[in-house]
């Protein structure tokens, strides 16, 4: 069993060093009251259905409020090239290429920590997978449920309608309007466990506040790479801190995930990765909380 303190030093690496090797194509602005930050490498098809979504939540938004709260949207694509500039920036919003940290794979943990360093600075954070959209009130409801949350899962209950493989071609190509549709339309399904909306992994689509976010020391990109346990661990982490993590439950957010082929399974380190986790977990509290400061630490040291 490998251990997680030994795992962190010798997968240390320098986010600045890195930054010049990256692409960051950031437009200037006054620091913001909420950043999406989409971490991806591949399934270009979604991004054209994701930022129109999230365009007419904005819109949305700001017609029925004028408050002018300001928003910005930033694609991290961690890849060994810049794929998907062209495609990103001719929709007007920010666009960040970096090649990677300790692993050729793609981590999560790293888009969202090089996201987080090197986006537009906000207040908050919405870290959000590349598949799934959002409805046009979506942060009419988020704003309902935020209050003084520093950390909150963005939809109530792990509820996550999901679009079958017919459907989901049609979503992209604009065909329909998913902001209709719920748990009880065709080609949507809401999964189910004992009756209850299945928990499953935690992440997804998750809101925290920025000094929160270097509090915890944000994803751990030393340890997860590839389909990992890396929003697990921020879980574990923020519910250290916070003792709980606040759920979107009132009212409930729907969001809509579009099919693609599972990612579970396809990484042979899974296990491993998992153990780190776990061993996390097990640490009594003093231990947790030295695992998180040396974190902290190594995130806020190249701010």
């Amino acid at each position: 069993m490998k251990n997680i303190f030994e795992t962190l030093e010798n997968n240390t690496f320098s986010y600045s060093e890195i930054r010049e090797k990256s692409i960051v194509s950031v437009a200037d602005g006054e620091e913001c009251d909420m950043n999406v930050i989409i971490g991806f490498r591949g399934r270009q098809e979604f991004i054209a259905p994701l930022i129109k979504s999230f365009k007419k939540a904005f819109l949305n938004h700001s017609n029925n409020h004028g408050d002018k709260k300001i928003f910005r949207f930033t694609f991290v694509e961690h890849d060994s090239e810049p794929r998907s500039k062209e495609i990103i920036e001719s929709y007007g919003v920010d666009y960040i290429w970096t090649p990677g940290n300790v692993t050729e794979q793609y981590s999560r943990s790293f888009a969202y920590n090089f996201g987080v360093k090197y986006a537009q600075k906000a207040k908050y954070y919405l870290l959000h997978d590349l598949d799934i959209l959002v409805k046009e009130n979506f942060f009419e409801e988020l704003y309902e449920n935020l209050g003084d949350s520093r950390c909150m899962q963005t939809y109530g209950k792990r509820r996550v309608l999901y679009m079958s493989q017919t459907l989901t071609p049609r979503a992209i190509a604009g065909e329909v309007d998913f902001n209709t549709f719920d748990e009880h339309t065709p080609d949507v399904s809401l999964p189910m466990f004992g009756g209850q909306p299945a928990l499953g992994s935690k992440g997804g689509s998750i809101v925290v506040e920025h000094d929160f976010y270097y509090d915890i020391g944000g994803f751990d990109p030393e340890l997860f790479w590839g389909y990992a346990a890396e929003d697990q661990m921020f879980w574990d982490k923020a519910l250290t801190r916070l003792g709980e993590v606040t759920f979107a439950d009132n009212p409930p957010i729907d969001m809509f995930h579009m099919w693609h082929p599972p990612s579970h399974g396809t990484n042979p380190l899974i296990g491993e990765m998992e153990n780190y986790m776990l061993q996390f977990r097990s640490f009594k509290k003093k231990d947790r909380k030295k695992y998180i400061e040396n974190q902290s630490k190594s995130l806020n040291d190249e701010q």
